[in-house]
């Protein structure tokens, strides 16, 4: 790593930083959250995974604007006007880093599907959440599976399930040039992605606290990084068995 390779990294990472700082999908500590985040993973791996972290970025984004008068009419939106901080950068970031970590410590290829996997859960559950607040109505994803407003945790509806297979099949696609993730196995991110935003879901229904039951364990951002961190260990147990 050169002097010109870092300093394209640093203005790169500052950039984008900066970017989402300025119109509003990050407070300023969440920005130097993303920055460090971004940095851990351009070191350990490769740019080729910021540059995937940047698309979910950019994704959440944009479906945070979607509709938005409306999810704000139904108390659905996302507080502070969408603007994110450390906590869901975190919780949606964290399980990647740790993922992009495991290239020093197994097979990089293991790490790579572990990583998109990663990415796919919390794109698909960003545009679950995002789009499927816009849906006419939504269903407990466990028993007695009854009808609930839109939004609301631990409910899904057929808008949100399609949103959520959109997001992880196109960061399992944008990991195909951008991590050199072979093509035939675009299919395991895409999958395991769209089953970590269900285990959102049952997640949000059973364990976390709401104005209903404060007493529950975990917060939306635990939520967040469970349903991010399993379903990728899970895809990186099963490739390092593969190649065993």
């Amino acid at each position: 790593m050169d002097v010109a390779w870092w300093s394209v990294l640093l203005l790169l990472l500052a950039g984008l930083s900066l970017l989402a700082w300025s119109v509003r999908a990050l407070d300023a500590p969440g920005a130097v959250a993303a920055f460090l985040v971004g940095l851990v993973v351009a070191v350990t791996a490769d740019i080729g995974w910021l540059l995937l972290m940047t698309v979910f970025s950019v994704v959440g984004a944009v479906v945070t604007l979607v509709g938005k008068r409306r999810k704000e009419g139904r108390k659905a939106a996302e507080a502070r006007d969408g603007e994110r901080g450390v906590r869901n950068v975190l919780a949606n970031g964290l399980a990647a880093v740790l993922a992009a970590l495991c290239v020093v410590l197994v097979d990089e290829s293991a790490a790579m599907l572990a990583f998109a996997t990663a990415v796919a859960a919390v794109t698909a559950d960003t545009m679950a959440t995002e789009l499927g607040s816009l849906g006419r109505g939504a269903r407990r994803i466990v028993p007695p599976f009854d009808l609930r407003p839109p939004g609301e945790n631990g409910c899904v509806s057929w808008v949100g399930q399609s949103a959520a297979a959109l997001g992880a099949v196109v960061i399992a696609l944008a990991a195909v040039p951008l991590l050199g993730l072979p093509l035939h196995l675009a299919w395991v991110p895409a999958v395991a992605g769209w089953l970590g935003c269900q285990l959102d879901s049952v997640l949000g229904a059973t364990l976390e606290q709401d104005e209903h039951n404060p007493r529950r364990p975990l917060g939306k951002e635990g939520v967040n990084f469970l349903a991010s961190l399993v379903p990728a260990a899970v895809v990186l147990a099963a490739a390092l068995l593969a190649a065993a």
